[in-house]
């Protein structure tokens, strides 16, 4: 997601649409990603602006006030709005605005200085990150390329979570988790970013008395016994640690995964038990090894 600013356009047009939700749940959020595609294909479309929270914030900008009131009373989104009354939201506000000043700033672009909220650790094979909005694709082609690879380590998906659309919501996700300081994602994507080699997952960040989250990883198979892994889990693992103040990380494998255990082992995580029929994994319930990594 971008700021929209056009200064040169005034004036110009807004929809906003402030809501409280009472779920947010995968189907809303497609249901959000379909109404916002449908409002890109109207005539005098600029751009959107999205913020999550408390409260969800979607703003659309038009170029005449015909367009934004076209939008703003539009049958199919109007009809969204109506189903949404029954299933997602405790309550919600549109409203029309006509925009008559834009001030804007923008950092001067330097390619030596990625200068972001969200890390970017350069390592020996390539670019740890948390994925843009624009990098879905790269997320898509991961695990739809190494879908027979992977479903024998993990739960059982729905052909939708497959699908580009998904991959787009998990993005935001990601980011929006992020910023909130409740997990981190940091892919592994080639030097020049134009493929995801593997994926770190660190959930569940609890602060307080425990600082601690849980691990879950994943690689291609064509760079398994490249030391992929123990790259990307260490470059990770120092970042969490010295930026995110977490020093109790939790990780758990099946017994027969003896890779899993191998990398685990060389970073330093220590087993602290064993959990029986702890995880559904593709649709059978797996007993896993609990390991963690205490750094305090």
């Amino acid at each position: 997601m971008t700021v929209f600013s056009s200064p040169n356009t005034l004036p110009y047009f807004a929809v906003l649409l402030s809501s409280k939700l009472l779920l947010n749940d995968l189907t809303y959020r497609l249901m959000a990603e379909k109404t916002l595609e449908l409002a890109k294909k109207q005539t005098g479309y600029l751009c959107a602006e999205y913020g999550a929270g408390e409260m969800d914030l979607l703003m659309t900008y038009w170029e005449t006030r015909e367009a934004a009131e076209a939008w703003l009373n539009h049958d199919v989104h109007r009809r969204t709005l109506s189903i949404g009354e029954s299933f997602w939201y405790e309550e919600y506000s549109l409203k029309l605005f006509k925009v008559i000043g834009d001030v804007s700033f923008r950092r001067k672009p330097n390619q030596d200085l990625h200068a972001s909220r969200f890390p970017r650790i350069v390592t020996k094979i390539g670019v740890l990150k948390i994925l843009e909005e624009a990098q879905a694709p790269l997320l898509y082609d991961y695990i739809n390329q190494e879908r027979s690879f992977l479903t024998p380590w993990e739960p059982l998906r729905s052909e939708g979570y497959y699908s580009l659309e998904t991959c787009q919501l998990r993005v935001r996700e990601m980011r929006r988790d992020f910023l909130e300081d409740k997990g981190i994602v940091f892919c592994l994507l080639s030097p020049n970013e134009d493929k995801m080699l593997a994926y770190s997952n660190y959930s569940n960040i609890v602060r307080g008395v425990f600082q601690a989250c849980n691990l879950g990883y994943s690689v291609r198979e064509s760079e398994q016994g490249k030391g992929v892994m123990q790259e990307v889990l260490s470059a990770g693992l120092e970042y969490l640690h010295k930026e995110l103040h977490i020093d109790r990380i939790q990780a758990s494998y099946m017994p027969r995964n003896a890779r899993s255990a191998a990398v685990l082992h060389k970073l330093g995580f220590d087993k602290e038990g064993v959990a029986r029929n702890y995880l559904k994994i593709n649709g059978c319930w797996e007993d896993h090894i609990l390991t963690a990594l205490v750094l305090r």
